[in-house]
């Protein structure tokens, strides 16, 4: 059987699946999440599975978790992401995308040991790409115009997907070259955008009875995650942040080091506690579920072609086992989330 039929009997079984567990109001996304595409790749066929499922099943949004493309020469990661950001995207389906610790490219001049950043894909590059697939539905922080941290509204689910930058540092250069901060390893929550998480993003004091699901490239703190590297600095701020929202509770937090140095204060008490779908996740090609302060993190395998681990699934290109993502059905009122599985490894079924 050619890939063609492959994909279009997985395609049938999915949807089939799909028919079996979702009720009508339930919220309905596909996950997909490290493609590590290269311009023309075998993640093409995986881009138009999601667009074909996304279409037939109606879904409410494409969720995207970052590296999306593979590192190279910054013609080629542009065309690479460019072309992933259309082959994803069908009208009225917004794809939300969180930044991959690859896809600004840095390690690229890092490794060439340029002195440049001739090859970086810089912040205001990302949003253009990915501003169209958003269909209008992201909401930036307003005071940073280069932020690639943002929110959409779902009104007809009562649901807020708030999307993190897990790589937000100044894109600034060193005086002897390079940037003083590469994304492939720097990894940090600003001050400006935890603010912002605090008192815009998980302010829902005018929308009763709303619940958000936040999209991070790395999990917001490591402990206990298969696959982890290193820590997002005032990771743990962040995550007082969300405990204190879905616990309907105030938070004060002082921390950080230097030009990461932050000071918080929220207080959620007055729209009370709220329900947390998950935080989503990539970055470790793993697929995992790490229950944390009744908050369940929530990783997908990774949907290039790479067996990463030995305990990951068996991967073969020319096959539907070369990606893998999820269709998401939540069954709010339950709170349950049922995740299909398209391509290699299984189906789950997590509770929030």
């Amino acid at each position: 059987m050619n890939v063609e039929a492959l994909y279009a009997s997985e395609l049938r079984r999915v949807m089939k699946d799909m028919e079996k567990c979702r009720r009508e109001g339930d919220l309905s996304f596909a996950f997909i999440t490290d493609l590590h595409h290269r311009a023309s790749g075998n993640q093409l066929r995986a881009a138009a599975a999601v667009r074909e499922l996304a279409r037939s099943l109606k879904l409410d949004f494409v969720l995207n978790g970052g590296d999306t493309s593979a590192n190279g020469p910054k013609s080629d990661v542009l065309a690479a992401q460019r072309e992933m950001a259309e082959a994803l995207t069908i009208p009225g389906v917004p794809v939300l995308t969180a930044k991959g610790n690859h896809d600004d490219n840095s390690i690229y001049d890092y490794e060439q040991k340029s002195g440049t950043v001739d090859h970086v894909v810089f912040p205001q590059e990302t949003r253009a790409i990915w501003s169209a697939a958003s269909e209008g539905v992201a909401r930036y922080d307003e005071a940073r115009p280069g932020a690639l941290y943002y929110y959409a509204d779902f009104p007809a689910k009562r649901v807020r997907v708030v999307v993190l930058d897990c790589t937000d540092h100044p894109y600034r250069r060193k005086e002897e070259g390079g940037l003083a901060y590469l994304g492939q390893w720097h990894y940090v929550f600003s001050e400006a955008q935890l603010h912002w998480l605090a008192n815009r993003a998980l302010d829902l004091r005018e929308r009763p009875e709303w619940s958000v699901m936040i999209l991070s490239h790395v999990a917001i703190l490591q402990e206990n995650v298969f696959g982890a590297d290193r820590p997002i600095m005032n990771g743990e701020a962040a995550w007082s942040i969300v405990k204190a929202f879905r616990a309907g509770e105030r938070m004060q937090a002082v921390g950080g080091k230097g030009e990461f140095a932050y000071r918080i204060d929220a207080d959620f008490a007055a729209q009370g506690a709220r329900d947390v779908l998950g935080c989503w996740f990539g970055h470790v090609h793993h697929d995992q579920v790490v229950t944390r302060d009744g908050i369940p993190n929530v990783s997908t395998l990774n949907a290039c072609t790479l067996r990463e681990f030995p305990e990951s699934p068996k991967r073969e290109e020319g096959s539907v086992i070369e990606t893998a993502f999820d269709i998401v059905t939540a069954d709010l009122g339950a709170r349950i989330c049922r995740l299909t599985r398209f391509g290699a490894g299984e189906s789950r079924t997590i509770r929030y």
